[in-house]
């Protein structure tokens, strides 16, 4: 199940991009049609520091600020990788995701029913496709919260059509009595985008440069892998934020997020038990969730348990924010730092379990991605460059879909 339309070369080389809530991930990714998975030529995160923060406008500083160092770090040490790695490999494209909370995707379905059978038409497509986006675009203007975000449309993609509630790749010429388009938008921030265009311009001008949102990335990916499941939640946990994303009936339909990560949280460790930062970090990516308590007093280990506590109702309220009078999926898919995982899986679980009243099906995606697409070897090789969650996601959204020409990029 495939949102986009495929058209393989035999070797691309691609500059990644993922603006990441608290940092901002560059890498050089070839992709060739003849393997399963893309190799990772070069990576570097450009990691914004972990400090004492009044609001995310201060991060967001902070983030522009990663996105030039970045920048400077792929245009000294990346080119001269790439260069070992193949002396003739040509940059062609650059790919940038944007994470919560600079980015959101707003979905929207829109139907076409008459009583007797008719032709889908191109115009009819078009129609409905510019309705969709008029719609999209008046829940942007009427929707003050996210108007003073300075919002932009980035991105816009057709997830799917049905035709008589099938899916159908190529509807036009069909016979229906029901016709659907399902579209999602990619908004983004104006300050980071800008920054982004800016600093690649600087490097690749002449490039096509594409943006889209992590979060569409990642439903894209895991649809591929798990084509079966048609009702998902994806989870995806950064520096500062948590997003979800609710898939029905396998098309993306909502999106939310809340500005709360795991720098987030070690923050008010940092707070409860009078740590530095950094150790507090630490305590979030042990193997052993929760074995840190085994340390400290009854009062302290109170303390951070009221903690999780917390960040535990702050996924339980977006669990219950889906978009619809329905429940999460009880199928959820987590993306998360890999050292982090076992912490927020759990209370990504314990959250989860409340609000279906059972326990969830869990899918780790990078352990997916790995599993599907990875042999061992070239799992080794990825670690041998990076344990980076996010580059491998985006590096797999690279090479299945580097071709796509299905995007509408603005």
């Amino acid at each position: 199940m495939s949102l986009f339309s495929k058209q393989s070369k035999l070797d691309t080389f691609g500059v990644l991009f993922d603006v990441g809530s608290g940092s901002v991930l560059t890498a050089i990714v070839h992709s060739s049609s003849k393997n399963t998975h893309p190799v990772i030529v070069w990576a570097h995160r450009e990691h914004v520091p972990l400090r004492d923060i009044e609001s995310l406008e201060q991060v967001s500083k902070s983030v522009k600020t990663a996105i030039i160092n970045a920048a400077m770090e792929l245009d000294t040490n990346g080119r001269k990788v790439l260069t070992q790695y193949d002396s003739s490999a040509k940059i062609t494209q650059i790919q940038s995701s944007i994470s919560a909370p600079w980015a959101c995707t707003i979905t929207k379905t829109i139907h076409y029913t008459q009583e007797k059978p008719f032709t889908v038409t191109q115009t009819l497509i078009n129609e409905l496709t510019q309705t969709t986006e008029k719609n999209i675009d008046h829940e942007l203007a009427s929707n003050e919260s996210l108007d003073e975000l300075g919002l932009h449309t980035i991105t816009a993609v057709t997830m799917e059509m049905l035709s008589n509630g099938y899916r159908i790749a190529s509807p036009k010429g069909s016979e229906a009595s029901d016709f659907s388009i399902a579209r999602a938008n990619v908004v983004a921030q104006s300050h980071i985008t800008s920054a982004l265009k800016e600093t690649v311009d600087k490097i690749y001008r002449d490039k096509e440069h594409r943006q889209l949102s992590f979060m569409l990335m990642a439903y894209s990916v895991m649809s591929e892998l798990m084509p079966q499941i048609y009702e998902i939640g994806i989870i995806d946990v950064s520096y500062e934020a948590t997003e979800m994303g609710i898939v029905r009936d396998g098309s993306l339909q909502y999106c939310t997020h809340t500005p709360f990560g795991s720098f987030s949280l070690a923050r008010e460790l940092t707070a409860a038990l009078g740590v530095p930062l950094t150790e507090a970090f630490g305590y979030l990516h042990a193997n052993e969730p929760l074995s840190f308590l085994d340390s400290l007093t009854e009062a302290k280990k109170a303390e951070v348990e009221k903690i999780f506590e917390a960040y535990v109702k702050k996924v339980e309220t977006l669990f219950r924010e889906t978009g619809d009078e329905l429940s999460i999926p009880k199928s959820i898919a987590i993306h998360v730092d890999l050292k982090s995982e076992p912490l927020f899986s759990l209370l990504i679980e314990r959250a989860a379990k409340r609000c279906i009243k059972s326990t969830p099906i869990v899918t780790l995606v990078t352990k997916e991605i790995l599993k599907q697409t990875f042999n061992e070897k070239a799992t080794k090789a990825f670690f041998t460059h990076s344990s980076d969650t996010a580059l491998l996601l985006s590096a797999m959204f690279f090479h299945k879909h580097h071709n796509s020409t299905s995007f509408t990029f603005v």
